[in-house]
């Protein structure tokens, strides 16, 4: 028997989605918005448990009746999730499918109370297959809600924020997450919890042998930025090779590397009483105050948001990479070998 999800730091947010459903007052469309990995797909699914479990409203989710049986294992109709087409090559959701969701939407539900469509994330949809989501989420069938996850409501377009109710899911205090992490017996949760920045999901994946990729990773883009443009070339190279499906985790690893650097750039520079994320690279990130600090970080900064939005409109990852780590070494100066910045 499949597991009940298990969402750590967000009480709060729990109790008020439980309190709407038992109240017959949740909203039809829902924008649960957020950083990745902080448990908002696995709320989205939990939410369809609560509002259509067959036990005693106060034991909901149990977990065993047939219609909570059917959503953990994926096979419930009413519980519809969509997300990119695995065969295209850049992560979209086709109009195609929206429509063809909006169609079944328009049919009488199977068995459940309630039926649940999730749509994550919910900016991989087109122009075409947002808008024709639009009429749906302004007259919605009965008995339908819409989930849309989502990284940040404004990559979403206008129309479809203004018909939905907005959520907001906060990274987990560092604190919680240690203590669930260490409640499952994970080793090394207090580095773990302060690398993933608050998303559960993240600190997972770290200790399922990403923390050693991350590191690995840190070592060739660090001796990448100190050498000439060339070296630089060189390894945007072979980080992108392969298929963009094979590449693209790599190169946004990449992105949100530079980010974290800067991130610890800022502590040092502004005398936060925060930990480093990266405590083994300070005298690296100590040597870039100088140089960056602080008009260079806003620059910086920006061309990592711009680098995240090519690689969303299919550009060629070395190219993006190129680009960006170009920035970052001309921001640097000599403080990319570690010096310190004339």
């Amino acid at each position: 028997m499949a597991e009940l999800p298990v969402i750590v730091g967000h009480d709060v947010l729990l109790a008020q989605l439980r309190e709407a459903v038992d109240g017959d007052r949740l909203h039809h469309a829902l924008l649960f918005e957020g950083p990745s990995g902080v448990g908002r797909h696995t709320t989205a699914r939990w939410l369809a448990l609560v509002a259509n479990c067959e036990d005693d409203p106060g034991q909901r989710p149990c977990g065993r009746c047939r219609a909570c049986t059917m959503i953990l294992a994926g096979q419930h109709p009413d519980v519809i999730e969509v997300g990119p087409d695995p065969d295209l090559a850049t992560p979209t959701i086709p109009a195609s499918a929206v429509r063809e969701l909006v169609r079944l939407a328009g049919f009488h539900r199977f068995s459940a109370r309630r039926r649940f469509v999730i749509l994550d994330p919910a900016d991989a949809l087109q122009p075409a297959g947002a808008n024709a989501l639009l009429k749906t989420l302004e007259e919605p069938p009965a008995g339908t809600h819409f989930v849309l996850v989502v990284g940040q409501a404004r990559s979403l377009l206008p129309t479809i924020v203004s018909r939905c109710q907005r959520t907001r899911f906060a990274p987990v205090e560092e604190a919680s997450l240690r203590a669930w992490l260490e409640a499952r017996g994970v080793p090394e949760a207090e580095a773990l919890a302060r690398a993933a920045q608050g998303s559960p999901g993240t600190a997972l994946a770290l200790a399922d042998g990403a923390l050693e990729a991350r590191d690995d990773l840190a070592t060739g883009l660090l001796a990448a930025l100190a050498g000439d443009l060339q070296g630089i070339f060189t390894w945007s190279e072979g980080l992108t090779k392969g298929s963009r499906r094979d590449w693209a985790p790599r190169a946004h690893a990449a992105l949100d590397l530079l980010e974290e650097l800067l991130r610890d750039v800022v502590v040092q520079a502004a005398g936060a009483d925060q930990p480093l994320l990266h405590p083994a690279l300070q005298p690296r990130t100590e040597a870039w105050v100088g140089a960056l600090w602080p008009s260079g970080v806003s620059r910086c900064s920006d061309a990592l948001t711009e680098a995240r939005r090519e690689l969303a409109l299919n550009v060629s990852g070395k190219n993006v990479l190129d680009a960006v780590i170009t920035r970052f070494a001309t921001e640097l100066g000599a403080a990319r070998k570690g010096g310190r910045a004339a």
